[in-house]
């Protein structure tokens, strides 16, 4: 039985993306600072020095606190950028598209979408890696998955996607799908060979652990053995429910055969009275039968189990060429992707996305192609325009979707409010999504916060300038500053800054680039604009010398080569701020007139003009709606 996946078990993390292209810079490190004599071998100093570095950059951690950290983690931590055809280790190299792709994010090119795809070209850069993966002697493994795709019109139910690391078992993927739509498909994956040694020496009580072994040992072996005997065959003369319960309860707190096995046997049951059953039913029938049935199970757990784990890192490292939608109980691959599928060219399509340097224009040509053509017909599509707005439709459906059912105004208030305690990092992340670091998630809130602000208009959330997937949620990435929201209105522009850094590194990080980011943008503004445009600084903590600073900049010039200004306005909100607003239901209309009057307070003293003007201005406006109902 093979097992035919993307990522590895032992390289379970957060964040998928950032952890790509944080080792790729890493390793351009750690290789150009090696000397000749230096090689990537098993506990060499070269794989000692990135194991540091792993841990240094925050990038090997576990929840473990006394595990040892050894240099198999350092290559099982990389190996998959090795797959992804990014480094080679051996020859202390990165490759040409590990060079492609920190060019790509040098250039922010998760800003930058392909005409034909409509996907940014990071994730382009993905799918092209992903149609060269390479792993161990796994070859074309993303064409035989999307095969299957093509087979079920780009749209599989969560149990098929979940088999898919069961494709390469079969010379063909149509042999596959015959055979996964079998009732018991997965107990042809049983291994029978000890069965009549297992049967005899139940009935002769002479039991042993071979059976059962692993390639991690013999360890849980023993365990299913010893829980065999002490449990299930003594229940086998025992009918009182009262016995079923209380070897239940002990079983559950036998870790290792609690998961995958009394799980699977028990059928995933919550209810005592259903577990009871699940447990008399599994043990019923003559001894035969019995251990056939506990033969079998032990197997198929492990299968499962093992299946579980590969669709987890599969929808995450899938996730990262942009094309595959994921929800509840299904995966779909995107519109285009589709389309592609049903064109009498699809290898020929494959073979350049995976051959053809990663651009904006790539594919280009396929717009004027008279079958594309007739498939975009039944979607209203004539000009490369139209498929540019048939996708910020999607995407706006699915932002709508996801703000109603989920991102409501009245979690992102919840939101917002823990943002005050890196102790909240992990609910956070459960509320939003694993795939991004906290402070992505925080510019990604604040962007959806200003939607609401600004009459639900979703526009605000597109233009955040951040990495969004299929599913419209944040991705970080390793290069790049954090983001600047930049929204055009009528008669002004705004622009939005939001940060959770504090004290000394608020000070560091913030007081510069955010004037010149302002800066910048009002010396490309005509005068009329420039005058009535202003920048939100957002943060759950303000410092009390950025407060002084952002005031200072209201009597400061500003010059580039061929202009200047003189004076910036920039006003400082808290996220307890924030939340007042979206508690009051004001709209952006009205309180802009609020903030302008706040900008043009004659007092100079920053911190002083945040504590006695704006803070009591924006907690009125609260109060205010409360006494209005």
């Amino acid at each position: 039985m093979r097992y035919s996946y993307f990522g590895n078990t032992s390289n379970r993390v957060k964040q998928v993306l950032y952890n790509f292209e944080a080792q790729l810079l890493l390793f351009e490190e750690l290789f150009c600072s090696a000397n000749e004599n230096e090689t990537w071998e098993n506990d060499s100093i070269l794989q000692i020095r990135y194991l540091e570095l792993l841990q240094k950059y925050h990038l090997l951690e576990s929840k473990n606190k006394t595990t040892h950290l050894g240099t198999k983690d350092a290559r099982v931590k990389s190996a998959p950028l090795e797959d992804y055809g990014l480094i080679n280790r051996k020859e202390k190299c990165l490759t040409k598209q590990g060079y492609e792709l920190l060019d790509l994010l040098k250039n922010e090119a998760y800003k930058i979408y392909n005409d034909f795809l409509q996907i940014d070209l990071i994730s382009l850069f993905f799918l092209k890696a992903s149609l060269n993966f390479s792993k161990d002697s796994t070859k074309n493994l993303f064409y035989k998955y999307l095969d299957v795709f093509r087979i079920y019109d780009g749209e599989l139910d969560m149990q098929i996607f979940k088999y898919l690391p069961l494709v390469e078992n079969f010379s063909n993927t149509k042999d596959f799908i015959n055979e996964i739509q079998k009732e018991n498909f997965l107990e042809s994956f049983v291994d029978f060979t000890h069965f009549s040694t297992f049967l005899q020496d139940i009935k002769h009580n002479t039991l042993q652990s071979f059976y059962f072994k692993t390639a991690k040992g013999d360890k849980i072996a023993s365990i299913i053995i010893e829980v065999l005997k002490k449990y299930f065959l003594p229940l086998r003369e025992q009918n009182e429910d009262k016995n079923f319960l209380q070897s239940i309860k002990i079983l559950n707190k036998i870790k290792q055969f609690k998961s995958p096995y009394l799980r699977y046997i028990l059928k995933n049951t919550k209810k005592e009275k259903e577990q009871i059953q699940a447990l008399k039913d599994f043990i019923s029938g003559d001894l035969k039968d019995f251990a056939k049935r506990f033969f079998t199970s032990i197997f198929l757990a492990r299968i499962d189990a093992n299946l579980e784990d590969y669709l987890d890192l599969n929808r995450r490292y899938l996730n990262l060429s942009g094309i595959f939608e994921f929800s509840r109980d299904k995966v779909c691959v995107s519109l285009v992707f589709k389309l592609i599928m049903k064109h009498s060219k699809y290898n020929i399509i494959l073979q350049d996305i995976a051959t053809q340097e990663v651009s904006k224009m790539m594919l280009y040509e396929y717009f004027n192609d008279d079958e594309f053509k007739t498939l975009f017909k039944d979607f209203n599509i004539i000009k490369p325009q139209d498929l540019q707005e048939y996708k910020n439709k999607q995407d706006k459906l699915k932002l709508d979707s996801l703000l109603k059912n989920h991102l409501t105004k009245d979690k992102i208030i919840e939101l917002l409010g823990l943002f005050k305690n890196r102790k909240n990092d992990e609910i956070i992340s459960k509320e939003t999504t694993n795939e991004a670091k906290i402070p992505t998630i925080f510019e990604y809130i604040i962007a959806i916060a200003w939607c609401y602000v600004d009459n639900h208009n979703l526009d605000r959330i597109l233009e955040a300038g951040l990495s969004l997937d299929s599913n419209m949620l944040p991705k970080s990435h390793a290069v790049g500053g954090n983001a600047d929201f930049v929204y055009p209105y009528p008669s002004h522009t705004l622009m939005i800054e939001a940060t959770l850094t504090e004290k000394t590194n608020q000070r560091r990080a913030e007081m510069e680039s955010v004037s010149r980011h302002l800066g910048n943008i009002l010396l490309s503004l005509d005068s009329k604009r420039q005058a009535q445009s202003y920048a939100i600084f957002v943060a759950p903590y303000l410092d009390k010398n950025v407060l002084n600073d952002f005031r200072s900049r209201l009597y400061c010039y500003f010059e580039n080569e061929v202009n200047f200004i003189k004076g910036m306005k920039i006003l400082p909100l808290s996220t307890e701020d924030l939340i007042c607003i979206l508690q009051s239901n004001i709209d952006y209309n009205n309180l802009y007139a609020v903030f302008q009057n706040l900008i043009e307070s004659t007092n100079d003293w920053g911190s002083k003009w945040y504590e006695q003007e704006i803070k009591p201005s924006i907690k009125s406006l609260y109060k205010s709606t409360l006494e209005s109902k």
